[in-house]
């Protein structure tokens, strides 16, 4: 490597603001030969060894300076603000600043002037930019035309490390073999092999030890504890928060996406996640979860919503969007578009929240499928399935249920095994139930253009019979005044 000793230098840093006169050691600094990338180094002074500090090479603009491989390190005390970028709209930079000392103003969220200022409610003012901080920035325009995807940060990951098994007694192991041992919370241990062998007939333990290393016989295995089975998982990008006492509003990630006036929409998506499983093996059912978006709470306090979807209101356009939510594709889901398994009050729930007012110019819910079934209330087990009732109904609507069009069967079809087929208990003005010649009142008569009664002769008077109950024959017509009380009435030609 080729040295170049400096003799010892003072000198002061001049700025803007005043500063105090600072001294400083140059040691020996070299530049290695013979390589294609050559390592700059400077000496340590006290074990006069060279310490690289990363290579000179030529790129394709010039000569470029390249951190030393495996690790770019940024510490120590926090660098004074840079604001070079703080008036510039998404400019194109990559700046990096330990302590959120990087001021930028990104054009969708970036104050620009206040908002009461006559005649330009947002006004260009300089005062107002750099009032969003960061560590990292990466800023820039779209460089080449159609001829290739281009991405300001791209990360990719491939993982082929890590994978475990669950526990089995009576299996054989072998040394580096991992193993999980996972409890009712979803949470337990991982364990690899260290000795070859057969476990036994008791697992490892599935909580976290007290100390390490923390090592467990098991039959012939010895294991020993490396990790959390959450924690042993491959990550891409991994995004923290923690929010505490005084803090202002929060986002774990904001995505801000504005189509300018003039575009033409193609595809534009705020995020797109493209998840493929040609694995061999469906997902699923005590065979692993894999989930495009997964989405899980917790914590001794209850948040909002698990997911919300809204909009803002806008002077010239009714609706934000066709759909509020849209499930597409001729085999996007085997068992069902929207599947509810929790212990909610209630399953589906159109506008009781309260929140806002609602108004469906149809209907709360349309289907105009080809399915079998339109809607289907399935038991499942043999215990009681809904207390009260399966549909209650209790608006003020002029129809509770319209059943148009032309059916094969029966408009109704109630196959039953309950007390009662169909139970009307309401308060009703005009009839309980009617239809094209006929009509049951509100009171309970029955009004109708005939009526078709069963034959049948009662062998006595006193056969069993309820008040009410009416047979006919050939030459009378019976009816039943009381409990198992028959009397007839002759019937005549005419």
């Amino acid at each position: 490597m080729l040295r170049i000793a400096l003799p010892l230098i003072a000198f002061t840093l001049t700025a803007a603001a005043p500063v105090s006169a600072q001294t400083y050691t140059i040691p020996q600094i070299g530049l290695q030969n013979g390589v294609a990338c050559p390592q700059f180094a400077v000496q340590e002074r006290g074990s006069k060894a060279m310490v690289p500090i990363g290579c000179i090479g030529y790129g394709y603009g010039g000569p470029t300076f390249k951190l030393m491989p495996g690790t770019i390190s940024m510490q120590g005390a926090k660098p004074e603000m840079d604001t070079s970028v703080a008036a510039a709209f998404n400019p194109s930079v990559v700046m990096a600043a330990i302590g959120n000392q990087i001021a930028f103003c990104p054009d969708l969220s970036c104050i620009r002037g206040p908002y009461s200022s006559p005649g330009n409610p947002d006004p260009i003012d300089p005062a107002y930019f750099g009032k969003q901080r960061a560590s990292f920035l990466i800023s820039g325009n779209t460089q080449l035309d159609g001829e290739a995807q281009e991405q300001l940060l791209a990360v990719i990951g491939t993982s082929s490390t890590g994978k475990t098994t669950h526990w089995l007694p009576n299996r054989s192991y072998k040394v580096g073999d991992n193993v999980d041992v996972v409890n009712a919370n979803e949470s337990g241990a991982v364990y690899r092999a260290k000795t070859a062998g057969t476990s036994g007939t008791t697992s490892p333990p599935n909580g976290r030890p007290d100390r390490l290393p923390f090592t467990f016989n098991d039959g012939g295995v010895t294991w020993e504890w490396i990790n959390d089975p959450v924690l042993s998982a491959k990550a891409n990008i991994y995004n923290e928060q923690i929010v505490k006492p005084g803090s202002a509003n929060t986002w774990g990630q904001a995505t801000n996406v504005y189509l300018s006036p003039g575009v033409i929409p193609k595809f534009h998506a705020g995020t797109e996640m493209d998840f493929g499983n040609d694995s061999g093996t469906d997902c699923g059912f005590s065979n692993g979860n894999c989930y495009n978006l997964y989405v899980r709470s917790g914590g001794g306090n209850m948040l909002t919503s698990q997911v919300a979807v809204e909009s803002t209101e806008h002077p010239t356009a009714p609706y934000s969007a066709y759909w509020g939510v849209r499930v597409t594709g001729p085999r996007t889901a085997k068992l069902a578009d929207f599947a509810t398994d929790s212990y909610g009050a209630l399953g589906l729930a159109i506008c009781t929240t309260g929140v806002d007012d609602c108004t469906h110019s149809e209907a709360g819910i349309a289907d105009a499928s080809k399915s079998p079934i339109a809607y289907h209330i399935r038991q499942r087990g043999t215990g009681t399935m809904h207390a009260v009732s399966s549909i209650v109904d209790d608006a003020t609507t002029p129809v509770s249920l319209n059943i148009a069009g032309v059916k094969s069967i029966a408009g109704i079809y109630e196959h039953s095994t309950t007390p009662a087929g169909i139970n009307l208990s309401g308060n009703y003005s005009r009839s309980q139930i009617e239809g094209n010649g006929w009509n049951i009142g509100p009171t309970g008569f029955a009004k109708v253009s005939g009526i078709n009664m069963g034959t049948g002769t009662p062998p006595s008077s006193t056969s069993p019979c309820n008040s009410g109950d009416f047979r006919f024959d050939g030459a009378y017509i019976y009816a039943c005044t009381g409990t198992n009380q028959w009397k007839r009435a002759a019937l005549n030609a005419y």
